[in-house]
């Protein structure tokens, strides 16, 4: 009998390690997978990850504007980039206050799109129309195409946005191009907004275009900016 409960014993311990070392690897595992980023790295590529990286802009009519990149958050699930800079002043003084050229955009990007949120409370002129706007989606290919609803003085409207071209630069950077359109909206051209994106690897937003409404008359205007690029 003695022989036999040892047997047992040995046997019961023997067992018990196995499946200690098994919950141990498969707490690894666990502890592995949930360190892997959710965000996609293909859309996150098309930014920059450095903070404190500053970007010139220059326009239409002699229109010019910074940004930095301020604030990198990574929470795995989510890549959250926070932008700050200002319109500059090329007025002498006579144009709007220092105050009312701030701008500050965010972007989020997630598992499959991208988001850019005007975070300044007064919408600029040289800002999009669209306050919290996809402003790219997976797959990025000629012809994918994304709706999302907007308000605007009380009316909702539908976004479409639709990417028209994929390329790359002469140092094989990647860069997409969207258009948006909103029907129906009254002032502007047929009335239909349009506006145009373009992003590249590695810079974010290096060229935008729409048309602006100036004065009480409304009066459309194209108006567009690009990103000063340094040939070095």
């Amino acid at each position: 009998m003695n022989l036999i409960k040892k047997i047992f014993c040995l046997t019961l311990i023997l067992l018990m390690t196995v499946i200690g070392v098994g919950c141990t690897n498969a707490d690894n595992e666990v502890k592995e997978d949930s360190n892997e980023k959710v965000y996609s790295n293909e859309l996150s590529s098309y930014f920059p990850s450095v903070e404190g990286t500053v970007f010139n802009y220059f326009g239409t009519v002699e229109y010019a504007q910074t940004l930095t990149l301020n604030k990198v958050t990574d929470n795995k699930d989510l890549l959250t980039l926070n932008f700050k800079g200002e319109i500059l002043d090329v007025s002498d003084g006579e144009g709007p206050s220092k105050e009312d050229r701030v701008i500050e955009t965010k972007y989020t990007i997630n598992k499959d799109e991208v988001k850019e949120i005007q975070k300044n409370l007064t919408r600029r002129f040289s800002q999009s129309i669209i306050k919290d706007q996809v402003v790219l989606k997976l797959p990025i290919e000629v012809g994918n195409t994304w709706d999302q609803k907007f308000n605007i003085d009380g009316k909702e409207y539908t976004v479409k946005t639709k990417i028209t071209d994929v390329s790359k630069d002469d140092k094989n950077k990647n860069i997409v191009r969207t258009e948006t359109i909103i029907n129906g909206i009254e002032n502007y051209p047929e009335n239909t907004y349009k506006e145009i994106k373009i992003f590249k690897e590695g810079k974010g937003l290096v060229e935008f275009k729409n048309t602006i409404l100036l004065g009480e008359t409304k009066n459309p205007f194209e108006f567009g900016y690009m990103l000063f690029e340094s040939e070095k």
